[in-house]
């Protein structure tokens, strides 16, 4: 079997599936290992913008100091000066300025020693240096100014009796560091956006070019897939592949595994800083994650059930627009507009109600994340809150907190576009590989020698064709044509005559038999050999949307301008050719549909002078076409089968009156053989075939 089944993964990440794509990533490495650097980067700006406010906050805008007595503890001089040097700004006989939201640092023992006597004052203070303008100030102000050393420390309850004009004096050095912060934030923003613009460029790039990697190998493997597969498979199915799967995958390349590991990244380090700072806060803030952990179990299961059925209504509606533009014509003809409407409007309801249940997942899973990291900055609040008012912890610890927690929970409020993204391209990745594994005709090597030359003799020996298992289309055909002879194959609908001839191109596999070319089995010659000698003219005459020219080359660079005219020419294609517009620059437009079928089968005939084969086969269709047309067509038909090999699939008889043989087949075997007066003598199939088609006339 040459069909593959599809279905949707349920996973949002196969191991499997994703060691085979990561050879066509490999050529890319660098791309995306220099792009998970510069997030390594980017989380790390993520986290210390936060920090600079923090900083700010505590050091400039709200800097406060406590005094702490050690009189009473001189144990603790060594720890002092050693473990908590660092947090410690100066020290002063038995006195030592710490700022506030360092007194948590201290170790519990410590802390409890001097409370129990009273050596950490309850009052707060800020401090500034003994600069000129903040000694005329202490002068203005000596009973807030107290001297500590070369600092000034004023109580936080006295800075309200300083005036606005002499606060901005005594504050000028916290002015400047805030101006100064204010600076490296707006650097650290611009190096943000600068390596996040090339982490994107970087992982697009390395992505695009993977997936048109991927997407010429899949597009080659599908050209040298045996006719039998296309039979078997929709086009637009397989259209769909190189198209839509692709892009999933390009989108989860660029967007959803690198975002998801940046988020991960992010939300990791966030964590990690979080404890670091202050682990009761950071436990107090992660109380919710079990809530949002169920929560996001929970809509997994219900958005794989709607993105599924949301899938499946698309679905339907891409095959009905499909349907009903190809088949407009026929709708228009038979007025059938409104029952297509209908339809069409059914289908579209049900997609419309799938979206809308899914419209209704989001709408609970959003606002639930939302209200979780509100119930998390309500607690980081309310515990930190607490914590400053017993002077344990500072303002700036709760409002980097805040941010923090925001910035942990905002990869949540993405984690249903990455689902879907991460899903859509697993099930992507899965029907791709599953084409790719479809095993591809032999070709065999193609060398850079010219093509071999086939002199035509053909030979069928006992042949037996089964497209289906034991439901035999044809049944020991034995035919020999020699070179440079003409037959026909006759017979009534669904015989087996397109069969006979799609065996010699090799189209499909035979059960029994043999077929010799040259006394040579087809088996053995190479498929690009093979086919380059055998033209065929089919029933209905492909034309590619382009130019004329184009259409008669096949898009081959070495035929040329000469060559085309002269094979126009001689099988009557010029004719009309001339008279067009641009002439051989002519748009032919889809499937040449400002060409008349007569046009398209002379089109036809001009390719095969091109390619100038040994062997030559008509699938001939002259029923619908004008006389004179038929006339030229007739000319170039007796043109193109001079010195070759022709088989003629006849469906007018009076077509192949001239032919050296005509073959009868009935129900996939050969009945009768002769040329036409020998078999209208025999009075068989042939006679009575013959007969019906000129009941009229005397035979």
């Amino acid at each position: 079997m040459n069909t593959y089944e599809e279905k949707d993964s349920d996973k949002i990440y196969d191991r499997r599936l994703m060691a085979r794509l990561l050879k066509y990533l490999l050529p890319y490495k660098k791309y995306f290992i220099i792009s998970f650097l510069i997030l390594i980067l980017i989380a790390f700006f993520a986290i210390a913008l936060p920090y600079i406010l923090k900083y700010g906050i505590d050091e400039y805008i709200n800097p406060s100091i406590k005094i702490i007595d050690i009189s009473n503890f001189p144990e603790l001089r060594s720890e002092f000066s050693i473990k908590y040097k660092k947090y410690v700004i100066e020290t002063y006989g038995d006195k030592i300025l710490i700022k506030s939201y360092n007194i948590d640092k201290l170790l519990p023992r410590h802390l409890r020693m001097l409370k129990s006597k009273q050596s950490i004052g309850r009052d707060f203070y800020a401090i500034f240096p003994k600069t000129k303008n903040n000694n005329n100030l202490a002068k203005k102000y000596p009973e807030i100014f107290q001297s500590f050393g070369k600092y000034y420390i004023i109580s936080q309850s006295d800075l309200r009796k300083i005036t606005i004009e002499d606060m901005r004096i005594l504050r000028q050095n916290d002015i400047q560091g805030l101006l100064k912060l204010g600076i490296l934030f707006l650097v650290m923003l611009i190096f943000r956006f600068t390596f996040s613009y090339i982490q994107i460029y970087l992982t697009q790039y390395a992505a695009m070019h993977s997936m048109y990697d991927l997407r010429m190998k899949l597009f080659n493997h599908l050209q040298k897939l045996p006719l039998s597969f296309f039979d078997k498979n929709p086009i637009g199915r397989l259209v769909t592949r190189i198209t839509n799967d692709v892009n999933a995958l390009a989108d989860m390349l660029g967007e959803g595994l690198i975002t998801l590991i940046q988020d991960l990244v992010m939300m990791l380090t966030i964590l990690i800083v979080m404890l670091v700072i202050n682990y009761k806060l950071a436990i107090i803030t992660f109380i919710v994650l079990p809530f949002v952990v169920f929560f996001m179990v929970r809509f997994k299961v219900e958005i794989r059930k709607v993105y599924r059925a949301v899938r499946i209504k698309l679905a339907k509606i891409n095959v009905i627009l499909s349907e009903n533009i190809s088949g407009i014509k026929t709708i228009q003809l038979f007025h059938q507009e409104e029952n297509k409407f209908r339809q069409f409007k059914t289908i579209t309801k049900e997609y419309f109600n799938a979206e809308k249940n899914q419209l209704k997942v989001f709408a609970i899973f959003r606002p639930l994340i939302d209200v979780m990291v509100h119930v998390a900055v309500a607690l980081i609040i309310w515990y930190g809150g607490g914590e400053i008012l017993a002077n344990k912890m500072s303002l700036g610890v709760l409002v980097l907190f805040i941010s923090y927690a925001h910035r942990f929970f905002d990869p949540l409020y993405d984690l249903s576009q990455k689902y879907n993204i991460m899903q859509s391209a697993m099930a992507s990745l899965e029907r791709i590989f599953k084409l790719m594994d479809v095993k591809p005709e032999k070709y065999g090597y193609v060398e850079k020698t010219p093509t071999i030359r086939i002199k035509g003799d053909v030979e069928f020996k006992n042949i037996w064709l089964a497209y289906n298992k034991d439901d035999y289309v044809l049944k020991n055909i034995n035919l020999k044509i020699k070179a440079g002879e003409k037959i026909a194959l006759v017979g009534a609908t669904g015989g087996g005559k397109t069969s006979i001839v799609k065996l010699l191109s090799r189209f499909y596999p035979f059960q029994k038999g043999e077929i010799l070319i040259d006394n040579k089995p087809i088996i053995g010659y190479n498929l690009s050999d093979l086919r380059q000698n055998i033209g065929v003219v089919q029933q209905d005459v492909f034309i590619f949307s382009g130019k004329i020219r184009d259409n008669i080359t096949l898009y081959r660079d070495d035929v040329s301008e000469e060559e085309i005219i002269k094979a126009a020419k001689y099988v009557n294609a010029d004719k009309f050719i001339s008279k067009l517009q641009n002439k051989y620059d002519e748009d032919a437009r889809e499937r040449g549909s400002v060409l008349s079928a007569g046009q398209r089968q002379l089109l036809a005939f001009a390719r095969v002078l091109v390619c100038n084969p040994s062997i030559f086969i008509l699938d001939e269709a002259t029923s619908n076409i004008d006389t004179e047309t038929e006339i030229l067509i007739q000319d170039a038909l007796q043109k193109v089968m001079e010195n070759r090999t022709s088989i003629i699939i006849a469906h007018r008889l009076s077509t192949i009156q001239n032919v050296d043989r005509i073959i009868v087949v009935h129900k996939g075997e050969i009945v009768e053989e002769g040329n036409h007066q020998e078999l209208l003598k025999q009075r068989g199939l042939y006679y009575n075939l013959y007969r019906l088609q000129y009941k009229n006339d005397a035979i």
